[in-house]
């Protein structure tokens, strides 16, 4: 059985990687401190009469998110298990642009960019681990 190997902190890969955590636990931790802004960064604004209930669950979810990848790499969990988490996590900004995009349409380009790319850019460094 061929033994798979874990991302060291010598790895270009494993600060790639951690990159998407550390982003994704303050752009959560801005819908948790500021989110009236996040939400307006994310492409769909909240109005000053909205709950923030929905912009907070969003935040959580977000740190959590960036949490159990940081937990993955820092147990040193195989390359496959962190590509694969990468994978499914991959949905989170697909629905995100769905989201912006049924809310919104074409008016927020920049926001449907940056959900699409993060979801792009995490699906290609899943795909660069499997193949390592």
């Amino acid at each position: 059985m061929e033994q798979h190997t874990y991302l060291t902190t010598h790895s270009i890969l494993f600060w790639l990687i951690a990159l998407i955590a550390i982003a994704i636990i303050f752009i959560g931790s801005r819908f948790i401190v500021a989110p009236r802004p996040a939400a307006r960064g994310f492409g769909v604004p909240a109005s000053e009469t909205e709950r923030l209930t929905y912009l907070w669950t969003k935040g959580t979810r977000d740190i959590v998110s960036g949490l159990l990848l940081s937990g993955l790499l820092w147990l040193k969990v195989s390359s496959i298990v962190i590509a694969v988490f990468l994978f499914i996590a991959a949905l989170i900004p697909i629905g995100d642009l769905l989201n912006v995009y049924a809310n919104v349409r074409t008016r927020n380009v920049p926001a449907l960019i940056i959900h699409g790319s993060t979801a792009l850019y995490m699906c290609i460094l899943a795909a660069i681990l499997l193949r390592g």
